[in-house]
């Protein structure tokens, strides 16, 4: 997928430390065409998105060491408002929909269901490319 005015793909950051499932969903989401850089951790995702170019959407674990997906989201949205955070857990219980601004957070309960969370990542970057145009 194209971002607007057709001149680079999508960047998606993805935040986990599942490595093994990390890059398959990395591999998944770039054969689907979007480009996607990985952190590993809370505090590397924080340092990725201190710099530029700021992802067009963040994809995070919300139990990351260092910094948590919440926390992640924040920092995103201050740097970017309305950037699109959609958070994976496996404690759908701790996920507070609010915690990144508006719009919410999307969550995915793990196991993820890739098609659901590729279908919801396209609409948001279609969404935002709306609001931006």
């Amino acid at each position: 997928m194209l971002a607007t005015g057709a001149s680079r793909l999508h960047l998606v950051l993805l935040v986990d430390e599942d490595l093994r499932t990390t890059r398959r969903m990395a591999d998944m989401l770039r054969e689907d065409g979007l480009a996607v850089e990985v952190a590993r951790d809370g505090a590397a995702a924080v340092a990725r998105l201190a710099r530029d170019p700021i992802p067009d959407a963040v994809v995070t674990e919300l139990t990351t060491t260092h910094v948590d997906g919440a926390a992640i989201a924040r920092f995103a949205r201050s740097r970017r408002p309305g950037l699109p955070i959609l958070v994976l857990t496996g404690y759908p219980d701790l996920f507070e929909p609010s915690c990144s601004g508006a719009p919410v957070a999307l969550l995915f309960t793990k196991p993820v269901d890739y098609l659901k969370l590729k279908d919801a990542l396209f609409r948001a970057l279609s969404l935002r490319e709306v609001g931006t145009a």
